[in-house]
């Protein structure tokens, strides 16, 4: 299994010359001596996404390198596949022409964000480079916007901030732009500034308020819409709950108005959206009682993309293990790895709840538990 939270921070802490004290780390990024005491020594597995934030500035790394570090893909499907093929076509050799044949790419931009929603990123890194090679406009915007999306969740977060910057370089398109800012705006989250992510989906929504349009279609609705929910879950890992809910409040209204989940851009959003970040942004602020409340307002049949449903499940089951609900937990983190076991090998949540419950479950683990853990390398 790769090092723990605690493991990681440990050696950030005192890898530097000159090392830091647990009370100077403490003291630079605002949070407890205790909390860092007990994260370093095991007996606490993870902490509030806010806490590891700050820890993660004051350390002067990126919270992906704080929870994990770059991760690494399953095994090529070709050899000279996989992320150095992305990072050579996203940084190709100036005066370069490597433009592919159309004849010879049978992909769209549509097949690669099926690979990146079904959780296939050893799949999504193979057609990022013939896709960014044969597209142009914003096909190829979006294409950025997909290798983004997929660098981000490997933990490669400054070549995912190169992708997007080539994508607005490209995008002609006002609502595909919206959506590269949206992209933007959860890679600022994910890199440790939620202030700025929030403030930069919001201004994304402002550009495209469609209360300025005499009549704004579904697919307006639907983008501005998701650049709200993105603002929202950034203020609220920001520390700032009520800012988070008020523009939560404007995504409700949205959803309403639009009456349906969408998914325009590979943007999902709707009531099925909504439903799932108001448990996220629960999660965040540790209103883990209100987390399960705000589930139930879950439309019966969320048409939302695989992963995302996968990420809402691990966001309930992580809500049920913070309030004792091991049984619960653990069982829709089963649920979770049936119906997305290439998505949820990725993925640090998933690990870390399920290493919370292993050590609460010892000496005694259930046989399920035993083998997630397993399955997962969490020892």
């Amino acid at each position: 299994m790769d090092a723990s939270i605690g493991q990681r921070l440990r050696a950030l802490r005192t890898e530097r010359r000159p090392k830091l004290t647990q009370a100077e780390l403490a003291e630079r990024a605002g949070v407890s001596t205790d909390l860092i005491a007990k994260l370093e020594q095991g007996r606490k597995k993870t902490a509030r996404i806010s806490s590891l934030t700050l820890l993660a500035r004051a350390l002067d790394v990126t919270l992906p390198e704080l929870l994990s570090g770059p991760r690494v893909l399953d095994a090529p499907l070709v050899a000279g596949e996989g992320i150095q093929a992305v990072r050579r076509a996203l940084s190709p050799i100036p005066g370069s022409v490597e433009d592919a044949a159309a004849e010879e790419i049978n992909v769209s931009v549509a097949d690669a964000w099926s690979a990146y929603w079904s959780g296939e990123y050893d799949v999504l890194a193979a057609l990022i480079p013939p896709l960014l090679a044969s597209t142009t406009g914003d096909e190829k915007a979006d294409a950025y916007r997909a290798a983004a999306s997929l660098l981000v969740h490997l933990g490669h977060v400054d070549l995912a901030y190169l992708a997007l910057e080539r994508a607005q370089e490209c995008v002609t398109g006002d609502l595909l732009g919206a959506s590269i800012l949206a992209t933007l705006s959860w890679h600022f989250l994910c890199t440790g500034r939620p202030e700025d992510g929030a403030t930069l989906a919001v201004r994304a929504a402002d550009d495209i308020e469609p209360r300025r349009l005499p009549k704004a279609s579904p697919e307006h609705l639907s983008v501005w819409g998701n650049a709200l929910v993105r603002g929202a879950t950034a203020a609220a890992r920001a520390g700032d709950a009520d800012y988070a809910h008020e523009i939560m409040r404007s995504a409700g209204a949205a959803a309403a108005l639009l009456g349906e989940d969408r998914n325009d851009f590979e943007t999902a959003f709707g009531p099925a959206q909504v439903a799932m970040q108001s448990v996220d942004i629960a999660v965040v602020t540790e209103d883990f009682s209100g987390a399960l409340k705000a589930a139930r307002t879950m439309p019966p049949d969320p048409q939302l993309p695989l992963a995302a449903r996968a990420r809402h499940l691990a966001d309930l089951a992580h809500a049920h293990t913070q309030l004792g609900h091991d049984s619960q937990a653990e069982q829709i983190l089963l649920a979770v790895e049936r119906m997305a076991p290439r998505w949820i090998h990725y993925q640090d949540l998933p690990k870390r709840i399920v290493a919370d419950l292993v050590e609460r479950e010892r000496p005694v683990r259930t046989p399920g538990l035993r083998g997630l853990a397993h399955r997962l390398g969490v020892a």
